[in-house]
């Protein structure tokens, strides 16, 4: 794990995907983050995750929000996720609004690539 934003976790190095659900394989860096946030959101149902997405976040009032919202009432957790292709880039609003949602007591704050997915079902699982 590398630390980026002051404590937002990025998490890295995680190249192979071992869950059930969608096999074993490597991400390649031509996975769309539309068709990836589309993984997630199938992934958090199954683990009864809430979801709530703004169609398109680039029209919303307030620029740099993250992609995906995210609660858990059994597990009494909350998240806000920024998805991004594997050489994607945050930009300066991201940066800004996750750092500032990073401060927040009691949620999580991640920014997820494809190479994660290890991680991201731990995470979900509430493991990590």
């Amino acid at each position: 794990m590398t630390l980026v934003l002051s404590g937002m976790i990025r998490l890295t190095g995680l190249t192979t995907m071992s869950d059930p659900l969608f096999g074993k394989g490597t991400w390649q860096d031509t996975e769309l983050e539309k068709d990836f946030q589309e993984r997630v959101c199938h992934l958090a149902r199954l683990y009864n995750w809430r979801i709530y997405s703004i169609p398109d976040s680039r029209r919303v009032s307030l620029a740099g929000y993250p992609d995906l919202t995210m609660w858990n009432v059994d597990q009494k957790r909350l998240m806000f996720v920024e998805l991004k292709r594997e050489k994607g880039k945050l930009s300066e609003s991201q940066k800004i609004v996750l750092s500032e949602l990073q401060t927040l007591v009691q949620c999580e704050v991640y920014v997820w690539r494809p190479s994660d997915w290890d991680a991201i079902i731990q995470i979900m699982k509430g493991k990590l």
